[in-house]
């Protein structure tokens, strides 16, 4: 009865303070309205409207619209500002009771004499309206995506965004190709710091790690400038995570994903840990930390012991695969610590899901003309089941004063994969049928923090701006188990029989220290002449680690079965691992580690000058010292390998931007940049690829590749968020580093070369324009595509020959139609992606092109996804999607192109592999209050 007393004070209180407040507003008026750009009239998001002499106002929406309520009669003056933006004071603003004082307020753009702007709030630049903005203004060319616009699609992280980015591609479903050119030719910075590569074998940043909900925007730079890294061919991407709150919420997000391949199929993987459902498991399958430090120098019943403590994962688990799932939770905070403005955003998010795939696994060798016909190597079928978890969390702080700016950013990702995979078939080249069951774990850790400041002074003439940055990435593969079985009769019945297990650990960690500080200066030399003086400096020190070891198993003596299907827990028991039965031994040898660490050291500075509002250039130079330093052994574990390589190197930059008219510009770019190879690269460490059924190794032959670029792009801005763009780029390569593959022996090599050089040209449309023009109201469009014609060119009297490069698609296209209704908190969506073939790795050429190795080229996909959301109320919003509705077959194909006796010439497919992803549907409600 007490607590139902309490109810009902606590019911009347509310409706009493309800009274008062609508009284208290009646007697008050309102100043509204709107604050735009002078020049491009576009609304200023976040600008500031206030009273003066007081902290009463207002930051203006995505459409520019202020409102401040509650305002006794009288008469005010009002101050208007914006970051950049010249402060606009409106003077005697006449406030009646119960009316509105409507203001249409333009900043002028402050551009190189910028006033004293007194920040309150902080620019909001996760608003389609404000990266746009930021392109517009940007000399370098650019594109990029928005947190508002990733909001209206089903992208679950930063891979899947970065495809809706004109000229932009993905490869393995995490790695960028900008403009055709592979992840290797693409720098990436989060939050203004470089980012490590938790990869084995490639230069990439895994964007699959960060989380879409926590992206404030995607900026992908296509042309170089001095301020950025010299390290890019293709594009520089800065990642922004979501820093600054808009107020205090709570937000909770659950979401279910229903995938036709896997969602309630019967599944199966080696029994794992409790810890694998927070992404943890790679610590629970190390070896024991008193292993011997090589197995073959102790005896064999030691090594028989060794073996029984490490016998584990051989246990298969038999359930049916759940529907994905994802929980997010995120908090925001604002408030006032005296005078200073304090924002937090913390967020923690986890997902669980099955993948399920049926592959073909093709390779061969030269095309038998004699009898016309393919020439396998191997044929197989495989098939995959893989479990991935990942856990992840955001703690980002803001401090702002003024005229001065502190963020700690911190960003932390754990996945956590297992997979089972089996493969049968026929090895041509044994001419044996086999079979090959592989069981992994991975477990991969990214964290990320950046300590920045930014401060301006003297009327924001100066501005300086710093970010100490620390990475760290891990890689672990413990206990990768693969068993090779061969066909042999057993009671006059064909059967498979185990022949080489063998059991594999890795272990990779990556360490990165940078700091960066930027100065710019603003002078006026005349109304229409206002150069900027800008300098920087950038120091990088990164480290890597890698330690592997690898176990291979003796099969002696008898009394146990060494037939089997699919389940191997009969063969190894711990009843049959003994020094006469079975037990591990040693084939690590001092190749399979290595350590290495690199050290960067930059200084630029650059002018912006101008003409007036039309003519505006970025001119700078860019100075950078590297060096690579390696120490490892050749395969053999015998030969050492030290590497110490430095430079020092200049590279100039030129962009301009000349204004046409009042929403028209046009823009041309030249750049010069360099490709550096990474640690793995050059480290003549081998790696076996299951998936490929290959070894991968590094060349330390490898020279860096330089890159001169020419852009040129016309861009229309027809209203407020929407744009036209139509552009060209040209670059000429120097010793472009491209993965090749060869026979090696009884299988095929991976490793990386130097072309001698290559070209690359190609054209790229943007659009994003709203349909009201046709009566489609709430209804918009967009559309991004781009052409691109690439070859690789060769020395005089080498069997290669001239082709496209490595991972360049000829087009990509992606569109999509948005309907947004936030009246009836609506909307929905429908976004289409196709890419064209691509290399994805480079064959063999010989002196008789019919008796070539094919390059092996990635074929082209129709991608459909459909969105769709719905607000209940104020609190709650639903979410429903199809991923990937049309379900093309992912392919991959050798194009042979052949020349018959009579001199005929014919184009024979060889599939390489091939599979179908499933569709997806997802489900999820969020909640916000």
């Amino acid at each position: 009865m007490t607590n139902e007393r309490r109810g009902i004070r606590m019911v009347l209180l509310l409706l009493l303070g309800s009274f008062l407040a609508l009284m208290a507003q009646a007697q008050t008026g309102v100043i509204c309205g709107t604050v735009t750009d002078a020049k491009f009239k576009e609304p200023l998001i976040g600008a500031s409207v206030v009273i003066e002499g007081t902290t009463v106002g207002a930051i203006a929406d995505v459409d520019g619209n202020f409102r401040i309520e509650n305002v006794k009669p009288g008469k005010y003056n009002v101050v208007a500002s914006y970051v950049s933006y010249n402060s606009q004071t409106i003077k005697d603003i006449t406030v009646v009771a119960r009316q509105e004082a409507v203001l249409r307020i333009e900043l002028s753009d402050a551009d190189l004499q910028l006033q004293n702007v007194v920040v309150v709030a902080q620019r909001k630049l996760g608003t389609e309206a404000a990266v746009l903005n930021t392109v517009r203004k940007s000399l370098p060319v650019v594109s990029g995506i928005s947190a508002q616009q990733i909001s209206k699609t089903q992208d679950s992280d930063a891979a899947e965004v970065l495809r809706r980015i004109p000229g932009i591609t993905i490869v393995d479903d995490r790695f960028i190709v900008v403009r055709g050119l592979a992840q290797r030719y693409n720098n990436v910075w989060l939050n203004n710091a470089t980012t490590p590569s938790s990869e084995t074998d490639s230069r990439a940043f895994s964007f699959d790690v960060l989380p879409s909900s926590l992206i404030d925007n995607m900026m992908v730079y296509k042309s170089p400038s001095a301020e950025l890294p010299a390290d890019f061919s293709g594009g520089f991407v800065r990642l922004m995570t979501k820093n600054v709150p808009e107020g205090n919420t709570f937000n909770i997000s659950y979401q279910l994903g229903f995938n036709t391949n896997a969602t309630f199929r019967d599944f199966q993987l080696t029994k794992g840990y409790a810890v694998d459902y927070l992404g943890f498991g790679a610590g629970k399958r190390e070896l024991p930390s008193n292993a011997p430090a090589h197995l073959n120098d102790v005896s064999t019943s030691e090594a028989a012991a060794f073996t029984r403590r490490v016998n584990t994962g051989w246990d298969i688990s038999n359930f049916t695969a759940l529907p994905e799932q994802k929980l997010t939770l995120t908090m925001n905070r604002l408030f006032d610590l005296g005078d200073w403005r304090i924002g937090n955003i913390t967020n923690i998010n986890y997902s669980t899901g099955y993948d399920y795939y049926e592959m073909k696994n093709n390779n061969y060798l030269s095309y038998d003309m004699k009898n016309d016909q393919s020439s396998y190597r191997y044929k197989y079928d495989d098939v995959q089941y893989k479990n991935t978890t990942k856990l992840g969390a955001l703690f980002n702080w803001s401090f702002l004063n003024g005229n001065n700016k502190f963020e700690l950013r911190n960003f932390f990702n754990q996945r956590g994969t297992s997979s089972l995979s089996q493969r049968q078939g026929t090895d041509y080249y044994s001419e044996e049928n086999i079979r090959k069951w592989e069981s992994l774990y991975t477990g991969r850790t990214t964290y990320a923090g950046q300590l920045s400041g930014e401060h301006k002074w003297l009327d924001e003439a100066n501005k300086f701006d710093w970010t100490l940055g620390y990475a760290y990435a891990a890689y672990k593969e413990p206990d990768r188990k693969v068993v090779k079985l061969m066909e042999r009769k057993q009671d006059d019945e064909l059967k498979y029989y185990v022949s080489d297990p063998t059991r594999y650990y890795q272990d990779l960690k990556d360490n990165s220290f940078s700091l960066g500080a930027n100065y710019e200066h603003a002078f006026t030399v005349s109304e229409l002449f206002k150069p900027v003086f800008n300098a920087g400096v950038y120091g990088e020190y990164k480290d890597r680690t890698f330690d592997a070891r690898r176990f291979i198993y003796n099969l002696l003596g008898s009394g146990y079965n060494r037939f089997a299907e699919w389940d191997y827990t009969s063969i190894f028991t711990d009843e049959n691992i003994s020094e006469n039965r079975i037990y591990m031994k040693e084939s690590t040898n001092k190749s399979d580690s290595y350590t290495s660490n690199n050290q960067l050291g930059a200084a630029y500075v650059a002018a912006r000058l101008n003409y007036g509002e039309k003519l505006n250039a970025n001119i700078g130079v860019r100075m950078e010292y590297y060096r690579l330093k390696l120490d490892g052994y050749e395969s053999d574990g015998i030969k050492p390998v030290n590497l110490d390589q430095s430079s020092t190197e200049f590279f100039p930059s030129v962009n301009v931007a000349y204004s046409l008219a009042e929403k028209h510009q046009l823009r041309v770019a030249y750049g010069r940049s360099v490709n550096r190879p990474e640690f793995r690269e050059v480290v003549p460490y081998v790696y076996y690829d299951f998936a490929l059924d290959a070894n991968i190794s590094g060349n330390v032959d490898l020279k860096n590749a330089y890159t001169n670029s020419v852009d040129l792009r016309y861009e229309f801005y027809p209203s407020s968020g929407e744009t036209v763009t139509i552009g060209g780029f040209y670059k000429y390569f120097e010793d472009p580093i491209e993965q090749t593959y060869n026979e090696a022996g009884s299988g095929l090599q991976y490793t990386y070369h130097n072309a001698d050089h290559a070209k690359a040209f190609g054209v790229e449309v943007d659009i994003k324009k709203q349909l009201d023009f046709i009566g489609l109201k709430n209804l918009s469009f967009v559309f991004n595509g781009a052409y691109i014609h690439s070859k690789v060119y060769f020395a005089e009297g080498s069997f290669e020959r001239d082709r496209a490069m490595q991972g360049q698609s000829p087009y990509l296209i992606n569109a999509g139609l948005f309907y947004q209704n936030d009246d009836k908190g609506l909307s929905a969506s429908a976004l289409y992606n196709r890419i064209g073939k691509r290399i994805e790795t480079v064959g063999v050429p010989a002196q008789n092109p019919n008796d070539d190795i094919p390059d092996i080229y990635e074929m082209p996909r129709n991608s459909l996804d459909l969105n769709f959301s719905k607000k209940l109320g104020k609190y709650v919003e639903i979410k429903a999607g199809i991923k990937d509705l049309l379900n093309s077959k992912i392919a991959y194909k050798q194009l042979l192109e052949l020349t018959d006796a009579s001199g005929d010439k014919r184009e024979v497919e060889q599939l390489v592999r091939s599979y179908r992803p499933g569709v997806t549907v997802n489900l999820g409600v969020s909640v916000k209050f």
